[in-house]
């Protein structure tokens, strides 16, 4: 149950933050669970809430990242997948 409230959570938050949408940022609810950020028809990662925190898995990428909030978790998507450097 907890899963499902918190990976709602961050859904909610990443589909309403303007940056990413405004870089053509789809948000994807993964079934059993997971939130995926897409970008046209690409997957760049996939959150998760695991343990008491969220960890995001990045597409083509065996790295795992390990946030505590919603908020971080928005700050760590647009830094990661849409920053500078990142792969997108």
């Amino acid at each position: 149950m907890a899963t499902a409230i918190m990976e709602g959570q961050l859904r909610a938050a990443l589909e309403a933050d303007r940056e990413l949408g405004q870089r053509g940022c789809h948000v994807v609810p993964r079934r059993p669970n997971g939130v995926a950020i897409e970008r046209g028809v690409a997957e760049l990662g996939v959150w998760y809430w695991k343990n008491g925190q969220f960890e995001l898995s990045i597409a083509g990428d065996h790295a795992v990242v390990r946030v505590d909030t919603v908020a971080e978790a928005v700050r760590h998507t647009r830094e990661k997948l849409f920053g500078p450097g990142a792969r997108s």
